[in-house]
């Protein structure tokens, strides 16, 4: 498990950079990362089940300018390790599939409070390279910006261990916890999440006239969610 763990961490750092502060190739994007994770802890397809249901919730939800939007990196980190774990133990059904999406959203609100924390040592350094600057220090641009980097990369690791070990402790040791009846509470709300994700979806369209296309999506995602088989 320790290897499994570090990977995770090295693959957080990496999805985490890719965020904000550098690249942004679209990595940090909850289905790739969830993905990943799944991957990395035994279970791709569960992984990749849980990113897409975060990926309809938080694709209007970016990290633009000044914006710090809820981090779905992190809630992917969670959700992919947990969907992995669970499928291997107590078996990824709906009622599980359903608590580990809702814990999600728990930790993308905690990762928000951590990247804005990141964010302001982050504006400490850019002001303590521009009085750098402005006393005569021409390597101090070099130097700020490598030492805003190795921030980002290094908090990502941070979180990636920590909601990594969170997913694997929520799938071993809570959601066992409930039994299946408990757990079978849970899949009640089930469909109503990617209806959540349509609707944001639909949120951020700009163009008229969607209104078909927006509940046909619905209706869709009702319908594929209502017939999907949950392995056992």
């Amino acid at each position: 498990m320790a290897w499994r763990f570090l990977l995770a961490i090295l693959l957080g750092g990496l999805c985490y950079l890719d965020r904000t502060a550098a690249c942004q190739l679209m990595l940090h994007r909850p289905l790739v990362v969830a993905t990943l994770m799944g991957a990395v802890f035994g279970n791709m397809a569960a992984g990749a089940q849980v990113g897409v249901v975060l990926e309809l919730i938080y694709l209007a939800r970016l990290p633009v300018g000044a914006s710090i939007p809820p981090d779905d990196t992190g809630a992917a980190v969670f959700g992919g390790s947990a969907a992995a774990i669970a499928s291997s133990s107590i078996g990824l059904d709906a009622g599980s599939f359903t608590a580990i999406l809702l814990l999600s959203v728990v930790v993308a609100e905690a990762g928000k409070a951590a990247d804005r924390f990141v964010r302001k040592v982050n504006v400490r350094i850019a002001r303590i390279t521009a009085e750098s600057v402005d006393r005569g220090d021409v390597q101090a641009v070099e130097h700020g910006l490598l030492a805003g980097l190795t921030l980002f990369a290094v908090a990502g690791m941070a979180l990636a261990l920590v909601f990594s070990g969170a997913g694997v402790a929520v799938s071993m040791e809570l959601l066992p916890r409930f039994g299946p009846a408990s757990r079978g509470s849970f899949a009640i709300l089930l469909p109503a999440l990617p209806l959540l994700g349509a609707a944001s979806v639909y949120s951020c369209s700009r163009t008229e006239r969607t209104s078909a296309v927006f509940f046909l999506t619905m209706a869709a995602v009702f319908g594929g969610t209502v017939l999907f088989r949950w392995p056992a």
